[in-house]
């Protein structure tokens, strides 16, 4: 027969195996790698966008002639830094693939939220479709996304870049 002390310590190490082969694979080390990079999709129904792979930055895909909104922006290394810390804090492997930081709040138009951060072989988007332009949750996790991707959509808005590009031809009511 089977020791109890024995049995509980190898049921505790079975147990822990799980988290052993998959918890730390996944998060984001302390330092940031040089193949780290990500991009963010926002606003009204999605139509802004940058990647800071290819340094496209998108005003709209809303226009008679979309390319006139497009620039690029490459990103400094204290900006990138910057970034990574961010989504380092956020967690973003907390989060599932399609989210709703608030299914209580909404708007007309609503907006989308991309968010994809990639190190080596390692991605992971986290999509959260018609949330509330208002940017706000109750929810301290929802809170937590959405002012992750407000604080780089606001950044991104504030480049020279951003305000080179032509106003928008459509407005939203």
């Amino acid at each position: 027969m089977i020791d109890m002390k024995k049995f509980a310590l190898i049921l505790a190490l079975l147990m822990l195996i799980p988290c052993l082969s998959g918890c730390g694979e996944k998060l984001l080390p302390q330092e940031r790698p040089a193949d780290f990079s990500f991009s963010l999709v926002w606003g009204a129904y999605g139509t802004s966008s940058y990647n800071s792979r290819t340094g496209k930055l998108v005003k709209t895909t809303d226009a008679t002639h979309p390319e006139d909104y497009v620039t690029y922006l490459k990103l400094s290394e204290e900006m990138l830094e910057f970034i990574y810390q961010d989504l380092r804090k956020l967690d973003v492997d907390s989060y599932p693939d399609e989210y709703d930081p608030d299914p209580r709040m909404g708007s007309d138009p609503s907006a989308d939220l991309i968010l994809t951060v990639r190190t080596g072989d390692y991605v992971k988007t986290i999509t959260a479709k018609d949330v509330s332009l208002s940017y706000q949750s109750w929810l301290p996790k929802g809170k937590k996304f959405l002012d992750t991707c407000l604080g780089i959509s606001d950044f991104l808005m504030s480049t020279e870049e951003w305000k080179a590009l032509p106003d928008y031809e459509f407005y939203y009511d």
